[in-house]
């Protein structure tokens, strides 16, 4: 029996067509997406006031998870204008916060530094940060809290707004 060109054809393309899906789904989960997936990875932050956890907004990062390393550099003014915009956690006056950390991937933190911005005018005032804790300035208003951490991975920083009543 003698293949005709037309059927020769369309099963060249099924061919062609299987051979493709094959290396899309291979690419898919080869190294090439693994940036991406750890993206999603990185380490968590998180205010914890009373029974109360809210998560922090990530910034500025320089991590690496010893495979590949991650930087993203966000300008300060960028960062404020976003984080102003999202909404507040209530804190009250000199309460104290701690701060918890997950998905640190087996990283070791070295410092963990925490400012408190009034206004974007480049203006913050550092925190006292004792055993992930720090507390709260005593004026009442609208501020942005900068968290940033360096790890034997890197560093991140961290931002929430929050009210203080």
């Amino acid at each position: 029996m003698k293949v005709q060109p037309a059927k020769c054809g369309v099963y060249v393309l099924s061919v062609l067509g299987a051979v493709t899906v094959f290396f899309l789904l291979l690419l898919k989960n080869s190294a090439f997406f693994l940036e991406e997936e750890y993206d999603q990875n990185k380490p968590e932050a998180a205010l914890g006031v009373n029974e109360h956890t809210y998560h922090l907004h990530k910034g500025s990062i320089n991590w690496s998870n010893g495979r590949s390393t991650t930087k993203k550099e966000i300008n300060v003014y960028d960062l404020y204008t976003y984080i102003s915009q999202q909404k507040s956690i209530p804190l009250k006056q000199q309460q104290l916060v701690k701060l918890h950390f997950s998905n640190l991937d087996g990283a070791y933190i070295r410092s963990v530094s925490v400012h408190i911005w009034r206004d974007n005018n480049g203006e913050k005032t550092k925190l006292f940060v004792k055993n992930n804790e720090f507390k709260v300035p005593k004026n009442q208003g609208l501020y942005v809290v900068d968290i940033a951490i360096n790890s034997t991975r890197g560093t991140i920083q961290y931002a929430a707004n929050v009210q203080i009543q």
